[in-house]
């Protein structure tokens, strides 16, 4: 046979696949807006923690222990968390009180609030306990 008498058969185009599926994009548009769902439910509960432990070490470090007592220290407490605007944990739910020489606060909390449907979530912020310098020091 020659060359230029092979038998050429036509040559079936490929069909290439650009884009989304309506499956594919359904898919992601669920995804994305669960994961927005999520975002929105624990953000302002997670800035919010941030804002009490700023509120509670500053009020720590502030404290003198020499010229405030224990009651003045919670009320600083409670207008901080009054001016920054904090509702969910309240003065009444931080404990102050004397232990080895040092004022402690503990403000330990838990939030819980509502995913979805009857899914709810719970965010545990314990490492809110807080000892002021003591007395004796400078």
């Amino acid at each position: 046979m020659n060359r230029n008498t092979w038998i050429t058969t036509p040559v079936r185009e490929r069909r290439s696949v650009q884009g989304f599926t309506i499956w594919s994009a359904s898919l992601n548009l669920l995804l994305f807006g669960a994961l927005l769902v999520i975002a929105l439910r624990v953000v302002p509960g997670y800035v919010e923690y941030l804002t009490v432990k700023d509120v509670i070490t500053r009020a720590a470090q502030e404290h003198d222990p020499r010229s405030e007592t224990v009651t003045d220290l919670k009320m600083r407490i409670a207008k901080l968390l009054n001016t920054n605007q904090i509702y969910d944990v309240s003065a009444d739910n931080i404990k102050v009180y004397r232990e080895r020489g040092v004022i402690v606060i503990d403000a330990r909390y838990e939030k819980r609030f509502p995913f979805f449907w009857i899914l709810d979530g719970v965010m545990k912020f314990d490492d809110l306990l807080v000892e002021t310098a003591q007395a004796g020091r400078a």
